[in-house]
């Protein structure tokens, strides 16, 4: 197939790597930042990593190539402020209390579940510890959900895509000002762009 025409919803902004220096502004609230935190790249896939060293998978990536070779990598270096600024501590013993309370809780309710149906089909009382059950695991789901949610520094700064060389990258910025920003602290290593041309698959 002939390549074709992506556009954007909005307007992206095109970074060469090697050139690109951002602005010691933090992306996500707009104020001075001096920390610095680093958004590595891979050929298929990105990842954020924060001071503490842990990476980060980006789930909006959407790369412009497939590729068969081992990845490359590239890096984004971006200051954050201390508000913004994420150590990880105890993070990954959350998110396995997390699995191991939704099993539990999951059991819980269905096991409740067939009490209350039950009770329904009886014209029987509602049973309240069924009725607990039901908001405990909603709760536990809820809990579940701030864990695995993308970060603020990965809903600021959006992996688009990267060209097949990985010269340059595809952004896109949740702060406006943050955008403008870089855009004027790199004029000749950065554009915004509405579309690219993708290879025909």
């Amino acid at each position: 197939m002939s390549p074709q025409k992506q556009y954007f919803e909005e307007p992206v902004v095109r970074v060469e790597l090697s050139k690109v220096r951002f602005p010691k502004l933090c992306p996500v609230c707009g104020v001075t930042a001096s920390i610095p935190s680093r958004i590595i790249l891979t050929s298929g896939r990105s990842k954020f990593i924060s001071g503490s060293g842990r990476l980060y998978r980006n789930p909006h990536l959407r790369g412009m190539q497939k590729f068969s070779q081992p990845p490359e990598m590239r890096n984004l270096r971006i200051f954050v402020c201390e508000d913004h600024y994420d150590t990880d501590e105890g993070e990954d013993r959350y998110k396995s209390l997390c699995f191991i309370i939704d099993g539990f809780t999951m059991f819980l309710f269905f096991f409740g579940l067939l009490f209350l149906g039950d009770a329904f089909s009886r014209g029987r009382p509602l049973p309240l510890w069924s009725v607990a059950f039901s908001v405990l695991f909603a709760i536990s789901l809820f809990a579940s959900w701030i864990a695995f949610r993308p970060k603020a520094l990965q809903r600021a700064v959006k992996i688009v895509g990267f060209d097949s060389s990985m010269q340059n990258v595809l952004l896109a910025f949740e702060n406006k000002s943050y955008q403008e920003a870089v855009l004027q602290e790199n004029p000749m290593a950065s554009e915004l762009i509405s579309w690219i041309i993708k290879p025909g698959s």
